[in-house]
């Protein structure tokens, strides 16, 4: 959306979605609620004006309407019985009994020396190859850090297994925690949503070339053709284009390639996704037990027939003041803790799964877009989320245009 966006006065356009609507992860859901419409974002969902200044700059063009939201995040863990949340001493201390735990205070300890030590990293070149996990054994944290702070955060961010995440670049890790202001137990940005669902945006952006977009148009696979490039659809249909962008994950750029370079089997192969389920739905089951620590995320560990089952939980009504009369929410990968009777919609998302292997390649994407008339850009040329997608997005319009897309 953000090529053809940038793109449309040069250039005639085409645009194949292989998917029923546009938008991809960005989704809103209809609700009927007692004859009105609530519109409940299940995909991307929030941005602030300080790490997204290519969405801000965008939605200010578009003049997209937003509004305030909150990101505060809670942890429970089930089997060990605790829980907390970020917002402030009462949050933190939800439990009182953990006023009397020093199994807590070291835990706190170990967050606030990690939230003053870790940027300091980033200066230091020794730790661009270390994973999470390797990192928090280098440095001498306790583990009770992984496992109640980081891989909890960091697995609702990035919707990341918690075993992924210990193989996760710490050099990314740490980076984004602080660009974004989570270098404390709360954020320190003002984080915004989009009035009426991020859908909104969709329509303003695609208004002027919604004839250009092809619904449920599956490519099966794209090949340069001298200087052209052939796009093969399943339906059989095949036409020559100029130039192709490929606006895809990496994995699937892959795949679609019928005879990739080198360089490019060399790259995108280093780009894994994972599926999951994103549920949105009306059961509070999966909410903390302790009011004082709903928040906004909420990363709960759930022991199910002996398998510990980790998941994540969007409260709606916090994040984008969806409804007064009842509580909404989007979990993660639910393990199966939902009401079947209270599911509104459930939706199939592909997330990245970051390595230290991706991290290098990242590095070298923009090799990728030097010559020949195919491209790529999407989220994996940064850090997987859509201001990542805009600015790639932007970056390789720029490099087509030949010129800057804003001063």
């Amino acid at each position: 959306m953000g090529c053809a966006h940038f793109l449309q006065k040069k250039y005639d356009l085409t645009i194949y979605e292989k998917g029923s609507y546009i938008g991809g992860h960005t989704n809103t859901v209809d609700v009927v609620e007692n004859n009105d419409v609530i519109p409940i974002d299940t995909g991307f969902i929030v941005f602030n004006h300080v790490t997204y200044p290519n969405l801000k700059r965008l939605f200010e063009e578009l003049n997209v309407p937003t509004k305030k939201s909150s990101m505060s995040f809670s942890v429970q863990h089930i089997p060990e019985r605790l829980e907390f949340c970020g917002s402030g001493l009462n949050g933190l201390f939800a439990q009182r009994k953990n006023l009397l735990s020093p199994k807590f205070f070291r835990l706190l300890y170990n967050i606030n020396r990690f939230n003053k030590e870790a940027p300091r990293s980033l200066e230091n070149p020794k730790y661009q190859d270390d994973t999470l996990e390797e990192y928090i054994v280098k440095e001498g944290y306790h583990q009770d850090l992984l496992n109640y702070y980081l891989i909890p955060m960091s697995s609702a961010v990035w919707s990341t297994p918690d075993n992924r995440m210990l193989k996760f670049p710490v050099y990314v890790l740490i980076r984004f925690f602080l660009n974004h202001g989570f270098m404390g137990l709360d954020t320190q940005h003002q984080w915004y949503t989009v009035h009426g669902g991020s859908r909104e945006y969709v329509k303003r952006l695609t208004a002027p070339i919604k004839d250009r977009f092809y619904l449920n148009s599956k490519v099966k696979y794209v090949e340069t053709e001298g200087r052209k490039v052939r796009i093969t659809l399943e339906n059989g249909i095949s036409k020559l284009f100029d130039k192709v962008i490929l606006a895809t994950h990496a994995d699937t750029s892959l795949k679609l390639l019928k005879k990739p370079t080198a360089l490019q089997k060399e790259l995108l192969k280093e780009f894994e996704y994972q599926k999951n389920i994103a549920t949105l739905h009306t059961d509070d089951v999966s909410m903390p037990q302790t009011k004082l620590s709903w928040s906004s995320w909420n990363y709960r560990v759930e022991k199910i027939k002996e398998e510990v089952r980790p998941f994540t939980v969007y409260w709606m009504n916090s994040l984008q003041n969806v409804s007064q009369n009842k509580n909404y929410y989007v979990s993660i990968n639910d393990p199966g803790t939902i009401d079947r009777n209270k599911i509104i919609q459930e939706i199939e998302y592909d997330h990245p799964l970051f390595s230290v292997g991706s991290l290098k390649a990242q590095s070298r994407l923009s090799e990728l877009n030097q010559e020949g008339n195919l491209s790529f850009c999407g989220s994996y040329f940064r850090n997987g989320f859509h201001e990542d997608a805009l600015w790639s997005a932007k970056i390789l319009s720029e490099k087509l245009l030949d010129r800057k897309i804003w001063d």
